[in-house]
């Protein structure tokens, strides 16, 4: 009995080991391909900017190329990003950094962020945002929540209309980006913030399948919660809920 209980503990050992050299693994890979990117992404938004200046000597199509390039190298890096937060989250290094954030001001960034793209694929991208929204979270973390709603929007929005809605509720905060694409069904939206679920996996390039996992882990880490309501081929409305912050509280 004594032996049996000493190998156990030694194959218990033993899958700790390989599972730390994993996460070790993973974190290293995702920062490697994750870093080397970062100059890339700048050069490209330099290039776009000079060839905008240049507008009457550039030919549009320049133009055009550059922006692709620069959506692409984003979307490169925010999926290591991503891979690299989930590392992160399963061995407990994730460290947020709450502070007083202007909501109005950062979601409306990452609407106009996105409008080309959404422009580029038939989707027409509106927002309505209530201004001075102020809410006690991490910043990245915010920003990063609605990148991967809005490229999940446009992603699987079919072409149609998108709209993103920020107001406050009372002592909350209520973040909506609704789409009018393919939809979910029931059973989808039970498994869609599932670790590595791919509800959508017959859609072709459509990354990891982690980015609502890693949403939903950022919204809860900051007190908050985030939730779906969607009908299949008439589109999804996803819903990101935090805690609001009151004047006085803000000038505390």
């Amino acid at each position: 009995m004594g032996q049996e209980l000493a190998e156990l503990r030694q194959r218990l050992a033993a899958l700790e080991a390989a599972v730390r050299a994993r996460d070790d693994f993973i974190a290293i890979a995702a920062h490697e391909l994750r870093n080397p990117m970062q100059p890339i992404l700048s050069t490209a938004g330099l290039a776009l900017m000079a060839a905008r200046k240049a507008a009457s000597t550039c030919p549009p199509r320049v133009v055009q190329m550059l922006e692709r390039m620069q959506y692409l190298v984003e979307n490169y890096v925010a999926r290591a990003t991503r891979l690299l937060d989930v590392t992160r989250m399963e061995t407990g290094n994730l460290r947020l950094e709450p502070a007083a954030v202007d909501l109005s001001a950062l979601v409306s960034a990452v609407v106009e962020k996105y409008r080309m793209p959404a422009d580029r694929l038939g989707s027409v991208l509106t927002s309505s945002i209530e201004p001075d929204v102020t809410s006690f979270c991490d910043q990245l973390a915010i920003e990063q929540i609605v990148d991967n709603l809005l490229s999940n929007a446009i992603k699987f929005g079919a072409g149609k209309p998108i709209e993103v809605r920020l107001r406050t509720v009372e002592d909350q905060t209520w973040l909506d980006v609704r789409d009018e694409g393919i939809g979910m069904s029931p059973d989808q939206q039970s498994r869609i913030f599932g670790r590595f679920e791919q509800v959508m996996s017959e859609h072709h390039g459509s990354g990891f399948g982690i980015g609502l996992w890693v949403a939903g882990r950022l919204a809860g880490a900051m007190g908050g919660r985030i939730s779906v309501q969607s009908q299949l081929g008439k589109g999804s409305t996803f819903t990101v809920i935090l805690q609001a912050v009151t004047p006085e509280e803000e000038a505390a």
